[in-house]
This record gives C-alpha cells, structure tokens and sequence, in this order.
C-alpha cells in the first residue's frame, strides 16, 4: 500500500521504518530536520563542539522505557548510564535538598542538617507508597487528590515536595494541581527508588541525533520530504488526497497522522467521516516550554556542593528544572525559562516545545481515541495515544499502527519481544 506518514518525530520515523519493507512509505515532516523533541544541538565552547540534548534527554534503562530500549539495541546504538542526582533548591533562601546528600565524593553538609533529614525520609516514605498507587492504573485522580489524600505535612507538601514535581513541567502550578496524577507521578514511582538513592538513567554518547541518524539510515524504501509541511487532507473514492505547503499533491491508501494531537485535529477537519475524531482530538490541550543551552551558574544552587544532574529551583510562584552534566567537567546547562525575565548569560541556544496538558481528560480523550483508531484507514501515531506522556509511548503508538498495516515485519518483533 502507498502510506503517508505525516510528522518526523519519534513516533513518525518509528511508523516509517516499521512499515519501510512492507509499504511504499513517505514521511513528509514540515521543518528542516527530523527527531520533534528528540532535538540535539551542537554548540561552541572554547572552539570545542559539544553536542547537548535540547529537548528530550534521559531514559531509564528499566521497564519505563523497554520497548525504546530495544529499538536502540536493533539500531546498534550504545548507551551511558549514571545516577541523576537530584536537588530541590528555593532561590529566594537558597535553600537546598541534595539527593542523596553524598555522592561522587561530594558531601552536601547543609542537606545533612536535622530538618532536611527529616524531609528526606519523608520523601522515602511518599516514594514507597507510589508503587501500588501505579499499579491501579487509575488516571482520573488528579495531583491536589492524591496529595489530599496523602495528608502531608503542608511545609513538605509547599515547599519540597510540589516544587520537586512542577519543576518536571514548568507551567503554573494551579494547571499542575489539576494533572493526572498517574502521569505526574509515573517517573518518580517507575525509577526513583527510596529516594535516598539516585536513579540510574541513561544518555547517548553523542545525543539523541545519534539515533534520529540510525532510524533515518536504515529506511530503505522510504522517501523521506523535510520542509514539507502538510496543509490539508481530503478523502475521495477510498484513497487520501495529501497537501503540502509547496501545493503538491499526493495520494495515498492510508495515512499515519504522527503529529501533536492539535495538529492531527486540523488535518481531519475537512473529512466528514471522522467527525468523532476529530471531537476526541479537540480535547487535547498544549502548552509551551522554553529551554536554554548556557553556561549561567547563577541558575545552579548557589552552593555549588550541592550541584546535582536535576536541580529544581523554586522561587515561590513556578519551579524550573536545570541539568547538568558533571562528567563533562564543564559549566554547560540546561535550563527551562519558560517564566524567566532574561534569559542566561551566556546563552548558547535557545528551543520552545509543545506539551500536553496532562489531565484526567487527556486520558479519557486517549481511551476513546484507541477505539477510533484507524478508521476509515487513517491512523494516529504520537505519545499522546499511548500511556503517559513519554517518548517510550510515542514508540509505542507506532507499534500500534505496525500491528494492524505490518503485522508480520521482523522489525516489530524485534520491538516487543523481551531481551
């Protein structure tokens, strides 16, 4: 069949290369490179080019991401593990929770104080209760819920343990109160451990290009358009008519619709017959983020002791995260700046994504559209369409669509059968 895969992202090029042997595919992608969130930039320091992940960056090497673990190995690609550290900062007292408080021959004394112990162990606690909580797979609780009915001690709650989970998304924490707490808490339940610990996570030497790279190259029949964006779809006599922003158009048998889920709402809007689609599609809501690429300390705890891999930094209102990379021996961050007034100093790069309002209504639209899926041969491929918001569920959305268009592909086997 001639299949039409709109959008480069992990999903898109997951979809391309399952189908790649079985199909004539065309991946049509509307900016000048491919990868979505899987975004890394080469930057300048000293001379030296350095390769950082603007967007997405860590995976666990666990059963949080397995099915995206094993897609690397099919590609060959090598992984880094280390433990991501993590610290809890608040920049108006400076402040600071160090996870855990020893590590790599760093001592941070002042998370060793007696208070700061004490919310450590309270965090263990939280941490301990997570598991079965997962386990229900109950999505329509929502995060001021579940803490609810936690009954925490509210200087914990404020001050530790709410500036720890916003900073993972940086938007208002009012928005935050009203995610899924399933998704809010799904990396934190699925990899941190007692907390006392750092989780392992895992990078790829070179960045995620590196495996953008792989997938890309290993299409063989696939035709591959950047700078083609998709302007409309119509439907006539079975098959699907595609526009491109160059004003080509092409037909296809099926379509593969591997954009954000405001995007595919658009592109349906002009077939009638997935008029139900298209109302499940609507009820997705977005929001952006901005992350800088810097060498600005003043975006670290201010104690540099009590420098971690993840520092979240909470000024009261919104909390932020910051990365960095103490194996690089260099004052290279990342940053989220979605609410700063200035950006950093130096400033090496800057990237805005879209996100998903991850609400219990996120979940219920996700539920209904599983059951619409491939309707009338069209197909929604992106992370939205499975699970919570990760890139091992935009992986898995592909392998979705290569069950039904693919069934018998090796490659697909390689992707869910256990190492």
């Amino acid at each position: 069949m001639r299949v039409a895969v709109v959008g480069g992202g992990a999903a898109g090029l997951t979809t391309a290369w399952l189908l790649d042997r079985h199909h004539e595919v065309t991946l049509l992608e509307r900016d000048d490179r491919l990868g979505g969130h899987a975004d890394t930039r080469t930057i300048d320091i000293d001379g030296q080019p350095l390769e950082v992940d603007a967007g997405f960056q860590f995976f666990s090497p666990g059963p949080a991401y397995s099915t995206f673990n094993r897609l690397l190995d099919a590609l060959g690609i090598d992984r880094e593990s280390y433990p991501a550290t993590l610290t809890v900062a608040d920049t108006r007292s400076g402040r600071a929770v160090a996870m855990p408080p020893a590590s790599a021959g760093r001592v941070a004394w002042p998370s060793l104080a007696p208070e700061r112990l004490t919310t450590l162990l309270r965090f263990r606690s939280f941490l301990s209760r997570l598991p079965a909580f997962l386990a229900r797979h109950d999505a329509s609780i929502t995060v001021a819920e579940y803490l609810e009915r936690e009954r925490l001690p509210k200087a914990f709650t404020d001050d530790f343990l709410v500036p720890l989970l916003l900073s993972f998304w940086c938007v208002d924490r009012d928005e935050f109160l009203g995610f899924s707490a399933r998704n809010a808490l799904y990396y934190l339940g699925m990899n941190a451990g007692s907390g006392l610990r750092a989780p392992v996570q895992s990078e790829i030497p070179g960045g995620l290009r590196v495996y953008v790279d792989a997938l890309v190259g290993s299409l063989e029949r696939t035709r591959v358009r950047t700078d083609a964006a998709t302007t409309r779809i119509s439907r006539e006599d079975g098959r699907f008519l595609v526009e491109s922003s160059d004003g080509s158009v092409q037909e296809f048998d099926r379509v593969v619709l591997a954009c954000n889920a405001r995007q595919a709402a658009e592109l349906v809007a002009d077939i009638p017959e997935l008029a139900m689609m298209r109302a499940q599609l609507d009820r997705f809501r977005t929001f952006e983020t901005r992350i800088a690429i810097h060498g600005d300390r003043r975006l670290m705890p201010r104690d540099e002791a009590s420098w971690s891999v993840v520092n979240a930094r909470w000024d009261g209102e919104h909390s932020s995260l910051t990365v960095w990379n103490r194996r690089r021996g260099l004052p290279v961050f990342k940053s989220w700046v979605t609410y700063d007034d200035e950006l950093p100093d130096p400033l090496y790069a800057v990237a805005a994504y879209e996100h998903g309002m991850i609400t219990p209504e996120y979940f219920d639209a996700q539920a209904t559209l599983k059951g619409l899926n491939g309707a009338h041969g069209l197909w929604l491929a992106g992370l939205y369409m499975h699970d919570v918001d990760s890139h091992e569920s935009a992986i898995r959305s592909a392998v979705t669509v290569a069950y039904a268009l693919a069934p018998d592909s090796p490659r697909l086997r390689a992707l869910v059968t256990p190492r």
